[in-house]
Parts: C-alpha cells; sequence; structure tokens
C-alpha cells in the first residue's frame, strides 16, 4: 500500500505510516481548533520534507493572510511559492465545480502537484440548497482529485459539538479526522483529535491529545507506552530498592519492589515532598541511581531551597547527571505529553527511580474516572515497563473525590499514608504502608519524625 507520510509529528503513527496515496482526508472541527494549521502543515510538510508539490485552495482567507499564519511557524510559504513548488488558489466553489474550468487540473500539471488543501469545503453548500445537488456537487469534486492523483485535506466547518449530525461530507470522503478544543477544568482548553474513520487502511482508534507549538502541531498518543517492548535492565523478582529513609526499609524488610509505582499521600506538611527529595537523594549519593523529579506545584528553586534544609545539594546532584529537576506547571501541563516527554527522558538517561509531585494536577484535570483510569494507568503502566520505581505524592485520601481516589487504589503497587494527629497537646506524624504488592511489611502506624537530616522512622512491634 502506498502512503503518503504528513510530517506531522505523531500524527503518522496513528495511521501507520501515513495516509493512503490519493484519498480524500476531512478535516473538521470548530472555529479555534487546529484544521487551517493542520491542513497547511500537510502541504508544507510534504513540500519540505518529501519533496511533493502542493496546491491550497482557499475561498474566504487571502494569501497575504496565510504567508503571514504560515511564518508564526517558521514557515515561508511565499519562497516555496516563487520557487514553483506551491500555489495558493482563491477561487469560488462555483468555479471549482465547473468541469469545464479544470483550474485544479492545469495547476497541478504546471507544477507537478501531488497534495491540495481545500479550504474550506463547506463552502460548496452555497451552490445549492438541494441536498442531492450539493452531494453532487462535492462527490464530483472530490472524484476529480482522486483522478489527478491528488492526495488531499478538506477543511470542513463544524457549527456544533453536541448531539452532532453527520455531514454528508463524511460519508464521500475517504478518512474522517474531527478535530476538537474542548472546555476542561482549569484556565486552558483541551485539544483532542480523532480518526472516525479510514477507508481502505487501519488506524489507531480513540482520542488523542494534540498541541499546537511554534514550530507546528504535535500528536500524544499513549498507545505506545503500553504495548511495547523496552530494551532495559530487567530487575529479579526478589530484588529490592533500599529508600534510604532510615526505620522505612525496616519496615518494608529492605526496600522496595524495584519496578513497581507506589502512592505517598497525606495532608499538607506530613512530609510527602521531603521523602520524596530524600528517595532521589540517598539513591543518588548511596548507589548512583539517576532519578527525576517532575514537579506540578512548586518550581525548582523552591525545591532547592527546601532540600538544602537537609543539606541536600540537589544543584551539585544536577551538574553530575544524578538527579534531574523537571518543572511543569498546570497551567502548561498537557497529560499525555507529559507521560511521553517523561517516559523519552528515562530511556534518554537511564533513570531509575522517579518522583511526581503531585499526582492532584492529573486529577484536576479530568473529570471523568474512566478517563483518568486510562490515563493513570498508562503512566504507571510505562514507568514499572521502564524498570522505574516511582513514587507518586497524592493528596490526603479524605480531601480528594473518592472516586478519584480509587483509581490510584487500583493502579498502584503500594501506598504509603503519612498522617498528623494531635496526641496530648503535641502534633505527632505517623506513617503507615497501606499495602505493598509483593513484599512483607510490617502493618500499623509508626511514628515519624522530620529532623535535620531528613525523614527518620521509628517501626514499632505491630504498629
Amino acid at each position: 500500500m502506498d502512503k503518503v507520510p504528513t510530517g506531522i509529528i505523531g500524527f503518522d503513527k496513528l495511521l501507520f505510516g501515513g495516509i493512503v496515496r490519493g484519498n480524500n482526508v476531512l478535516v473538521e472541527g470548530i472555529p479555534g481548533a487546529g484544521k487551517t494549521t493542520f491542513g497547511l502543515e500537510f502541504i508544507y510538510r510534504g513540500i519540505t520534507e518529501f519533496d511533493e508539490p502542493g496546491i491550497i485552495v482557499t475561498f474566504e482567507e487571502l494569501p497575504e493572510f496565510m504567508y503571514r499564519d504560515a511564518l508564526n511557524f517558521g514557515w515561508n510559504i511565499r519562497a516555496l511559492e516563487e520557487a514553483d513548488k506551491l500555489r495558493i488558489l482563491c477561487t469560488s466553489p462555483e468555479v471549482l465545480a465547473d468541469a469545464e474550468a479544470n483550474l485544479i487540473e492545469e495547476i497541478a500539471g504546471e507544477i507537478d502537484a501531488v497534495r491540495i488543501l481545500v479550504d474550506s469545503i463547506s463552502h460548496f453548500r452555497n451552490i445549492s440548497k438541494d441536498q442531492i445537488d450539493m452531494r453532487r456537487a462535492v462527490y464530483g469534486f472530490c472524484n476529480g482529485l482522486r483522478r489527478l492523483g491528488l492526495t488531499s485535506f478538506l477543511v470542513k466547518e463544524r457549527e456544533s459539538e453536541g448531539n452532532r449530525l453527520y455531514a454528508l461530507e463524511e460519508y464521500v470522503a475517504d478518512a474522517v479526522i474531527r478535530l476538537e478544543n474542548k472546555e476542561r477544568p482549569g484556565l486552558s482548553r483541551h485539544r483532542v483529535l480523532e480518526i472516525c474513520k479510514t477507508r481502505g487502511q487501519d488506524h489507531v482508534p480513540g482520542k488523542h491529545t494534540f498541541r499546537i507549538t511554534g514550530e507546528g502541531i504535535r500528536v500524544f498518543t499513549l498507545t505506545d507506552t503500553v504495548g511495547a517492548n523496552y530494551a532495559v535492565e530487567m530487575h529479579r523478582e526478589d530484588e529490592l530498592l533500599p529508600t534510604g529513609v532510615p526505620g522505612l526499609d525496616e519496615i518494608l524488610q529492605g526496600g522496595l519492589p524495584r519496578g513497581v509505582s507506589v502512592a505517598v499521600a497525606g495532608s499538607s506538611g506530613t512530609g510527602k515532598t521531603v521523602l520524596g527529595l530524600q528517595y532521589l537523594v540517598k539513591g543518588a549519593l548511596e548507589r548512583q541511581e539517576r532519578g527525576i523529579f517532575l514537579s506540578l506545584e512548586e518550581p525548582p528553586g523552591q525545591l532547592m531551597a527546601n532540600a538544602r534544609r537537609f543539606k541536600w545539594e540537589l544543584e551539585v546532584l544536577q551538574k553530575q547527571g544524578l538527579i534531574k529537576v523537571i518543572y511543569m506547571p498546570l497551567s502548561e501541563m498537557e497529560i499525555d505529553e507529559t507521560i511521553i516527554s517523561l517516559g523519552e527522558q528515562v530511556k534518554s538517561l537511564g533513570i531509575r527511580r522517579v518522583v511526581i509531585d503531585s499526582v492532584y494536577g492529573i486529577f484536576s484535570r479530568i473529570d471523568n474516572a474512566a478517563v483518568l483510569h486510562e490515563k493513570f494507568y498508562c503512566l504507571v503502566t510505562y514507568l514499572n515497563r521502564l524498570n522505574c520505581t516511582t513514587l507518586l505524592i497524592s493528596p490526603a485520601w479524605d480531601l480528594a473525590t473518592g472516586s478519584k481516589v480509587e483509581v490510584v487504589h487500583s493502579v498502584v503497587q503500594g501506598m504509603i499514608l503519612l498522617k498528623s494527629v494531635m496526641l496530648q497537646n503535641r502534633r505527632i506524624r505517623q506513617l503507615e504502608l497501606y499495602k505493598m504488592r509483593g513484599s512483607n511489611h510490617a502493618t500499623g502506624n509508626h511514628l515519624l519524625e522530620i529532623n535535620t537530616s531528613g525523614i527518620q522512622v521509628f517501626p514499632r512491634l505491630g504498629g
């Protein structure tokens, strides 16, 4: 099967290489979903990366505005036009629907065009109010593009998102790509892409996050994170990883099982972040194991200052390549992108310990418990398969939404609860190993103290 790679980062993976050559692809979405950018990049990448000249047909936007918009991504399409690699055609749907005009055929012959973008095919509705005549016009136009051997992206405007009806263009096109720019909890929207139909080829189903960056579109798919086998140094089933926290390893009878994910939950001030930092610092100093601290809330400067109170020099460990602090503020964080980026750095840097502080950032972005479960499962499974032992800093169970907490309960292999109680007018910190699969551990509440050296746990027989 001859396929045309789009060149859009991450998108061709969903199509196992690209679009079947000569197919008509409908790209539909509401205003601001990224339809025109998607089609424009298809043309630009085709010319610059695959030497496939292209045509852009527009019914409303003038070439000057297209030149300007493309330059925002560093795409000089005016230069491509001057080099006879691109033609921009401003016309009307009536002219294109005229079988005797042959405009596209003439232009395609002049530059040996292989790709075409039509923005937007929705304007064909202006030709006739009769549904049969309009369908005949769209069908004839699409067949004409196929006859010329052009692989086409046809932009279509959607007027609503709820209780949607299926338009005739979706039946005529060979493939349908739906772009969404959805509202979600927080201040930002969420861009999602779904391939609804691909005639004559297979594709990865489901909704996939995408981002419009300064260099174009990037699509993030979590399929690879749960379905691939990674060439990492696998651990023995009985191998334990010392946490570096005095007393905690004793409760764990040696340490954490390597390659598991453990939720560390507690209210504010119970020592969750300190425990995560200590886990990474001791692993780096005592075992030379590289680690990543992914912060979704505290900026790096604040983490560095907190670490210095315990005489942990994170700056030095970063320069030595033993610990990497990554700051991803909630206002910019996309869950799929974060999971994929984290995995890529784990593989490239040889990371064995990971701390994510805190997973509340993931909770806050997703209302649907089923979607949250899928994302969280991908995160945990990906890191486990990469042989990372991960601490997931979480809010106290009694302060979080019940259904979301159950997601953590069902996915992680272990849970450590940090508590703070008042006893005889004195605040006492406690640690409880709520669960730890594959490990014998001492149950009950154990005294926990935070001193100048970090956290220390005092195991009590039977709690």
